[in-house]
């Protein structure tokens, strides 16, 4: 007997510092740990309401190509659904694109499930798909994937053809993207096929009889609420008057939860890395910077982060299939070969100043690498101290140069820098065109290096069976050159109430897939009397 009241919650509360193949949801685990999330605890009581509800912001856009307020995307995961999914480990779901072809990896035939149909009761098409593709290719918040996109159409009801500008055999990975009804792009709330959709009034979300399995969706209606964020959101939550909040627990926005709960850690495709600027004198020199790559130390960060991220010494989270351990334990911390690095180099303190200097032909060169980086983020500033002082205990000077967020965006922009502390959310095909390639939109270091360029390109244009070793070889590229650092990979959470929901398959482009498989009780909530001040 389904609940006749649900308001279900999904919250994130998240802070991004930085500038922005088959499986089945079905066969994982329903993984959690028990306890409090970091942060700074409200303490607020727990006072069971057998209510869930949803959070979103009425002045905010609906539609899920538009939507930039987190809480609304979210909701909009219920009404909405994504052509494919993406599992927590990044193997492609097929959804409502069901399969796909190419030959070249750069002209593709994908088919659809015309089963679907859309709230208002017409079925889904190719057209439908071909469309919500066309209009993400142009949206402010799915373009940065798409920029090599030449153009997509629809051959007949059940398939379409997208044309790249380049080779990506990766391409289908990218399409965990809303699909809307054609010609509803304009709309405030566009047509979608999700389990859920709106009441005429908008106030809550009511099933859709015609999703399937929509028997079994654990609720009948789920209820919209709106809180402003901050302590009012997190004491909605503690008076369990909502029930489920995303976190990013690195953020310095984040807040901790001191009831009982439960907490489901994912992946994210958020990166913290080094990067250089290709004409600071220091780092001219390769050599230099792979010295520097093996000084910083990502258990440390790691620490710092309250364990919530993967370390990696590579461009690829760990827990992708063509993963190379071998070219993550090449090029891993160790303070040991930066310094024999260093001292090959023919470094010395040639003035006795307690720091050592750079031969320079028949002289030498003072070294004071200027490191920047956002004092927004203690986890970000402590990194970089550490590694500062692991730099000066081998004679090397590095002078931090601690910015709040406005003056870091703009020295980052301008140059003026040796290295910097970056952060970013890469695509899910791990594409770092634009980070470390010829003309990038983030490669503010502005390398032109061919062999990069044609490594990243060749991991793209990899098959399956080959892909393994065309990410090493793209890893060796970019890491035995020292290009670019990475130090890790965010993790996230989704925190609910002990107890309360059962088979969520948490994963970072869709935290609600899979809810018709989603159990929901409040039978054995205990509630908690408020603590009067």
């Amino acid at each position: 007997m389904r609940l006749k009241k649900l308001c279900a919650l999904v919250l994130v509360i998240a802070c991004l510092l930085s500038l922005s193949a088959c499986g089945s949801l079905d066969s994982q685990v329903d993984d959690y740990v028990d306890g409090k999330s970091a942060g700074k605890d409200l303490g607020h009581s727990s006072a069971a309401d057998a209510v869930f509800t949803l959070n979103y912001n009425s002045s905010y856009s609906m539609n899920p190509l538009v939507a930039t307020n987190t809480n609304n995307q979210l909701v909009c995961n219920l009404i909405y659904e994504n052509m494919v999914e993406l599992d927590n480990t990044y193997n492609v779901i097929p959804n409502i694109v069901t399969s796909w072809e190419t030959d070249d990896g750069m002209r593709w035939v994908f088919h659809v499930d015309t089963e679907r149909y859309f709230h208002d009761g017409t079925k889904l098409t190719a057209a439908d798909v071909a469309y919500s593709l066309s209009c993400a290719v142009n949206s402010d918040r799915y373009k940065g994937r798409f920029g090599y996109v030449f153009g997509t159409s629809a051959y007949d009801e059940t398939s379409f053809g997208v044309t790249l500008a380049k080779q990506n055999m990766l391409f289908p990975m990218l399409l965990c993207i809303p699909v809307i009804k054609n010609g509803s792009y304009g709309d405030a709330y566009p047509q979608g096929t999700g389990p859920y959709t709106f009441s005429e009034d908008k106030e809550y979300l009511v099933a859709f009889d015609k999703y399937p399995n929509s028997e079994n969706l654990p609720v009948d209606k789920v209820y919209l609420a709106q809180y402003p964020g901050g302590p009012d959101t997190i004491t909605a939550f503690e008076d369990s008057l909502i029930d489920v909040v995303m976190n990013d627990p690195t953020a310095p926005t984040n807040l901790g939860y001191g009831s009982s709960n439960e907490i489901r850690s994912f992946n994210t495709m958020n990166m913290h890395y080094i990067g250089f600027n290709s004409y600071s004198a220091t780092f001219s020199y390769e050599l230099m910077r792979l010295a520097v790559n093996y000084a910083f130390d990502r258990e440390y960060l790691k620490t710092q982060m309250g364990g919530y991220c993967v370390p990696t010494s590579i461009p690829v989270n760990p827990v992708c299939k063509w993963y190379s351990e071998d070219a993550n334990e090449q090029y891993g911390y160790n303070l040991e070969v930066c310094r024999d690095i260093i001292k090959n180099l023919g470094f010395s303190d040639f003035d006795a100043d307690g720091y050592l200097e750079m031969r320079q032909g028949e002289g030498y060169m003072d070294v004071d690498i200027r490191f920047l980086v956002c004092s927004d983020s203690s986890i970000k500033l402590n990194m970089a101290r550490k590694f500062a002082q692991d730099m000066g205990n081998m004679g090397i000077k590095v002078s931090l140069l601690e910015y709040a967020w406005n003056d870091y965006k703009k020295a980052v922009e301008a140059g003026n820098y040796d290295m910097y502390y970056g952060e970013t959310r890469l695509n899910p095909d791990f594409d770092i065109t634009r980070l470390i390639g010829t003309g990038g939109s983030m490669n503010y270091g502005q390398w032109s290096v061919d062999a990069v360029d044609s490594s990243i390109a060749a991991y793209l244009q990899a098959t399956d069976e080959n892909r393994a070793q065309a990410c090493r070889d793209m890893c060796d590229a970019v890491c035995g050159g020292a290009y670019l650092v990475t130090l890790c990979f965010e993790k996230h959470q989704m925190i609910t109430h002990r107890g309360i929901i059962v088979g969520i398959n948490v994963n970072e482009n869709n935290p609600l897939t899979n809810v018709q498989n989603w159990k929901i009780s409040f039978e054995n909530v205990v509630v908690e009397e408020k603590k009067k001040d």
